[in-house]
């Protein structure tokens, strides 16, 4: 686990964004098994995420697989973040509906994407409110002992 920084009174009144930015560094950096269940929580849900955020479910899928996904679930609900939740479990069951192969290079990545499998899920998990950033943000402030 990436050890959190301490950071002073003083630098905290001055630089207050220093705790997201050591939280954010703690939720990508880190494993997994190196976390508390506090920390695996918000990290569950930050790679749903940062996923969805840069390429949607299919990149999700594809970079992180489906074990963990009734974890993420569970965790977003954690965040109050049921609608995201829902889509999660929607986009799963899709994924699960068929033996899929690994896609082994940008070609092949690109060529799946066109199929637009996921696109009206994507769009789903775009429009929930409030957006999992925030939700993060809050999760951080009830347990920012934690981090």
């Amino acid at each position: 686990m990436v050890a959190p920084r301490t950071v002073s009174r003083k630098q905290l009144e001055a630089e207050p964004y220093i705790v997201w930015n050591e939280f954010v560094g703690i939720l990508a950096m880190s494993e997994y098994d190196d976390l508390t269940e506090i920390q695996r929580t918000a990290h569950l849900c930050f790679w749903y995420d940062s996923e969805l955020q840069n390429g949607g479910h299919l990149q999700y899928f594809e970079n992180q697989g489906d074990t963990r996904v009734e974890e993420v679930i569970r965790s977003l609900k954690l965040l109050r973040g049921a609608a995201q939740a829902d889509v999660l479990l929607r986009a799963a069951v899709r994924f699960r509906s068929k033996r899929r192969k690994r896609i082994e290079n940008a070609e092949d990545y690109v060529e799946k994407a066109l199929e637009d499998e996921f696109d009206s899920l994507d769009s789903d998990y775009y429009r929930c409110r409030p957006e999992v950033g925030e939700l993060l943000e809050n999760y951080l402030a009830e347990h920012r002992d934690e981090f």
